[in-house]
């Protein structure tokens, strides 16, 4: 039992006992209306009604005598003395009351009470005063930067607690009525993190509503909105973001991304479209605009990891992270597959879908399933984009295209996409879903 469920058991059991008091000793306690008092109150308005009708004939004298008898015996039948509390029993039933209540309280907190809710409200009760200091220390600004709960550093206990800290946030919040920006932009974190995107785009949602111009705020909405629908651009969402994208036209990062977006819902012209802009923001002869450009070679299918003649030698080698990989597919499958099928490799940052990294590899190259191979930074896609050793949540997936497409199409072969949750460990990916 918290403090605070303390304070609420002793406050009901309080107002309880005081309404109690009130009707046994207050000063409308007794003067409530009695029955005899009803029947009165009858017997005087029918009597008078039953007069009225003798005078005007409706009725004959014997009529009116027997009516008036049937009158009075009710009201005889009812005509008892009142019999008020003495304070003896007054007390009696004051106390008898608290009891029953008090067993009620009581009984909730024994055996109504569940383990779960007991767990919950012991979880948010530490994490409070926690929440509430670290909010206060930090910025609006670095809330927003981070995507990542645990580059916030936040303190140890809430680092072991996040089920606490989630509902210390929402009791936080619910008493603002949802206006705090940064308990709105840290609850909208959590729920990414825990991938509940429904309740994460209700925090967005709010922020909006506070602030309509703030860039993050939309971007982010766009992306929940986007991963809710399983990544699949609908026209709304496309319109959205071309209008968002197109306003920021000079932000590398978000140009590529989407424009791998575009890519991945087969919207290849205005992917490639997208791309050129990015190229363009470098010089001509520039290292950033090579590497886009090969980038583009690489999406479309023509130089996945081959490197570019001029590209410095330092560039093509550098790997800062090496991550083993391990494919595996069925003989009886491999057999089947057309000599055109290439192998795709993809690490993406979760939980948003575009890759950060891919490889390509043709079938004719593989001797053997399983195959073993490594992703590391030279597989990343965007240039100058930071480590994979920096990303904390990356998932790893592969597909085997039966034309050579890098796009999904039917009976293509994928593996469920594996969290790697460390570089050095490596992972297993197995292909075994065809795509309908």
């Amino acid at each position: 039992m918290t403090a605070l469920g303390i304070t609420y058991t002793l406050l009901f059991i309080l107002i309880s006992l005081l309404f109690i008091g009130f009707a046994l000793w207050g000063k409308s306690a007794g003067k409530y209306p009695r029955l005899k008092e009803v029947y009165r109150d009858k017997y005087l308005d029918e009597t008078e009604t039953l007069d009225d009708d003798l005078v005007r004939g409706k009725i004959d004298e014997a009529t009116y005598e027997a009516t008036k008898v049937e009158l009075a015996k009710d009201l005889l039948a009812v005509a008892h003395p009142d019999r008020p509390l003495t304070p003896a029993l007054k007390w009696i039933t004051f106390l008898f009351g608290g009891v029953i209540i008090a067993f009620s309280a009581l009984y909730f907190w024994a055996d109504g009470y569940s383990a779960d809710a007991k767990n919950l409200d012991n979880q948010r009760a530490t994490a409070l005063p926690y929440v509430k200091a670290w909010l206060a220390a930090t910025s609006i600004e670095d809330l927003q930067r981070e995507s990542n709960l645990m580059d916030l550093n936040p303190p140890e206990p809430l680092q072991q607690n996040l089920l606490g800290t989630l509902a210390a946030l929402n009791l936080m919040s619910s008493r603002d009525h949802h206006t705090d920006p940064k308990e709105l932009n840290l609850l909208g974190k959590i729920y990414l993190n825990m991938d509940q995107l429904g309740l994460a785009e209700k925090s967005y949602l709010d922020l909006y509503r506070l602030d309509p111009t703030n860039d993050n705020t939309y971007y982010t909405l766009l992306n929940i909105q986007l991963a809710k629908n399983n990544y699949q651009l609908d026209n709304r969402l496309e319109s959205l973001f071309d209008q968002f994208v197109l306003n920021n036209a000079t932000n590398e990062s978000l140009l590529l991304y989407y424009g791998t977006v575009l890519f991945e819902n087969q919207k290849v012209d205005k992917a490639m479209h997208f791309f050129s802009i990015l190229a363009d923001l470098y010089p001509e002869d520039s290292e950033n605009r090579r590497v886009i450009l090969a980038m583009i070679d690489t999406l479309t299918g023509q130089g996945m990891n081959q490197p570019e003649m001029n590209q410095p030698a330092e560039m093509v080698t550098a790997d800062k992270v090496t991550l083993p990989v391990t494919i595996s597919l069925s003989e009886e499958i491999v057999q089947q597959l057309p000599q055109e099928a290439v192998l795709f490799i993809y690490l993406r940052d979760q939980p948003v879908g575009p890759p950060l990294a891919a490889k390509r590899i043709p079938l004719a190259a593989i001797e053997t399933f399983p195959l073993r191979v490594t992703m590391g930074d030279q597989d990343l896609l965007m240039p100058g984009s930071a480590s994979l050793a920096s990303k904390h949540d990356l998932s790893a997936s592969a597909k085997i295209s039966l034309n050579g497409d890098p796009i999904t199409s039917a009976g293509d072969i994928e593996s469920t996409a594996v969290a790697v949750p460390d570089l050095n460990q490596g992972i297993n990916l197995l292909l075994d879903h065809i795509v309908e």
